[in-house]
């Protein structure tokens, strides 16, 4: 009688899985802006709506590698006016925020699985090693470039990201043998940490892809974040060697 009724028990409300996410966030400290700020809130409500759904995390992942993919084939095919930069950015935030939802919908489970963390890691670095050369495809196809060599900007934040992405995933799988830290109390050092983090934003990126349109003003702000994150992974190699090496 009790397996019945547990059968047919109602999947909570979208409210009350909001509200539940919110006391089961990963810790803050560190985290880019567009990331604390708005992709992990907009990833909580549509964690929600997939709980209430009844999707799985690993659907959630595949949904999220469509709409980010999608957008990077577009980066490469679409010439960039003004709608076509808006609407290729608005699919890969929301390709960003729903790899935000898959990881809070597992939390909301009480649990993932390895291999759905696997599919995420594959997912992402399939993203991060295609999108810069998708940006260098559609510079090449499309803007009236005054050198060629401004080309090797998008191929260097290719390397730029890849290497920071799996240094990242590497340091912290060994610092927390697998497990994800929850929020807590950070102080002024995390918030001063999640500016300095602003030229590594993957959601900032998006937002910068908007520029498209304008390819002089764009592989400005481009290069600036390039510059800008080659600097924070500069710094923060040894750092992480040396807070390994120290246990």
């Amino acid at each position: 009688m009790s397996a019945s009724a547990s059968q047919t028990s109602p999947r909570p409300s979208i409210r009350e899985n909001i509200h539940a996410l919110a006391s089961a966030q990963k810790a803050k400290a560190g985290a880019p802006l567009y990331s604390r700020l708005i992709n992990r809130p907009v990833g909580r409500v549509l964690a929600a709506i997939a709980h209430r759904l009844g999707m799985t995390p690993d659907q959630v992942t595949a949904v999220s590698a469509c709409c980010t993919y999608a957008g990077i084939v577009l980066l490469a095919v679409w010439r960039p006016s003004v709608l076509a930069c808006v609407a290729t950015s608005l699919l890969l935030m929301l390709g960003y925020a729903l790899d935000s939802a898959d990881g809070q919908l597992a939390r909301l489970r009480h649990g993932g699985s390895k291999a759905g963390e696997w599919l995420d890691h594959v997912a992402d670095v399939i993203k991060l090693s295609t999108i810069h050369g998708a940006i260098a495809i559609g510079l090449f196809g499309f803007a009236d470039l005054s050198t060629p060599a401004l080309l090797l900007v998008p191929l260097a934040f290719g390397a730029v990201q890849n290497i920071h992405f799996f240094s990242y995933i590497l340091t912290y799988q060994l610092r927390y043998a697998g497990g994800t830290p929850l929020a807590k109390d950070e102080g002024r050092a995390g918030v001063l940490k999640s500016l300095l983090s602003v030229p590594t934003d993957y959601g900032l990126m998006c937002l910068v892809l908007v520029l498209r349109f304008a390819p002089v003003v764009f592989l400005w702000v481009y290069g600036l974040m390039l510059l800008g994150h080659a600097g924070y992974v500069t710094l923060a190699l040894p750092k992480w060697y040396l807070e390994l090496r120290r246990g």
